[in-house]
């Protein structure tokens, strides 16, 4: 009996490592959204959200994630992968907003002159 239980279990493991596709070290990773999503369900973290919009919600962003991915710099990527493990449940939604976020304000820094990081502070006061 615990021979049989043995082999199932061996070959489960060896089906699993055959079939599940190896990620790569520049795709999108791999989130449990089952602890956020479920706690959406129960209403502990918005009232009136389903477990089902929350899960068409990460579906949605971890598509848009995958289409965009290769856009993001590697520190970002490090930065907010670091921030989703320490952060609570694991949601694609916020791993997108933080990308976003980080992006966005490295462009508007790029943008204005006056928020130059090269220049020292004393000399960016002076401008303004």
């Amino acid at each position: 009996m615990f021979a049989g239980f043995v082999r199932t279990v061996s070959v489960a493991a060896f089906l699993a490592a055959v079939f599940a596709a190896p990620a790569r070290a520049d795709d999108v990773p791999t989130l449990q959204i089952g602890p956020s999503c479920e706690a959406a369900g129960r209403g502990t973290v918005v009232l009136g959200r389903s477990k089902e919009s929350c899960i068409a919600d990460e579906t949605a962003a971890r598509d848009a994630l995958q289409k965009s991915w290769s856009k993001y710099s590697a520190t970002d990527k490090q930065q907010c992968l670091g921030m989703e493990k320490a952060g609570g449940p694991s949601s694609y939604v916020e791993l997108q907003s933080c990308l976003e976020i980080r992006r966005d304000a490295r462009d508007i820094r790029h943008a204005d002159p006056l928020e130059s990081e090269r220049d020292p502070l004393s000399t960016r006061r002076n401008r303004r």
